[in-house]
């Protein structure tokens, strides 16, 4: 995938307020003050999306040059073709190209990871914020139903727990291992 440009996605989020406003529009006339909310909302989330393609479109892919070095002095060479990476945000599922770095033997790395501080789990740091907050006092299921019901995100309860037990064990080391 190559990656976002900023043009393109400035324009998207353009096209997605006029339709939003053309729809506010058409439909007026014909809908209660409770649906019209809910479509606006839905159709706000889209340009947020935008947003998020331009903010990925301005950091870049992360490319540093034709190779990177290691502190222990191991070079690695920039791949040919970047490496896609699924990033779900409040606002929706993108994917993130990211130039990647390999050599024998040594873990592929991406520097666009550390310079946008991108999570580990392709779940944006608010989106799991809000999965902690929403698992405090409902089951994960029930969180999973929640924010399906608010934000159209489908998030499969698994993924819940997931997220949940990694914040705890970032929770201890920060309280009991400094």
């Amino acid at each position: 995938m190559p990656a976002y440009s900023m043009e393109e996605s400035l324009l998207e989020g353009h096209v997605e307020v006029k339709k939003l406003f053309e729809f506010v529009e058409d439909n007026a006339a014909s809908m209660d003050a409770y649906t019209m909310e809910q479509n606006i909302f839905f159709k706000i989330l889209a340009i947020g999306l935008s947003a998020m393609k331009g903010y990925f479109a301005q950091k870049g892919t992360g490319d540093v040059g034709a190779s990177l070095d290691l502190e222990d002095g191991t070079v690695l060479k920039r791949q040919k073709s970047p490496s896609d990476r699924n990033y779900f945000s409040v606002f929706g599922k993108l994917s993130v190209p990211r130039t990647c770095y390999r050599a024998d033997g040594v873990n592929g790395v991406m520097p666009l990871d550390a310079q946008a501080n991108l999570p580990e789990r392709s779940y944006s740091y608010l989106l799991q914020e809000w999965m902690d907050l929403l698992s405090i006092r409902d089951s994960f299921g029930e969180s999973s139903c929640t924010l399906q019901k608010l934000l159209n995100l489908k998030i499969h309860p698994s993924r819940y727990e997931v997220v949940n037990q990694e914040s705890s064990n970032i929770l201890f080391k920060i309280i009991f291992l400094g």
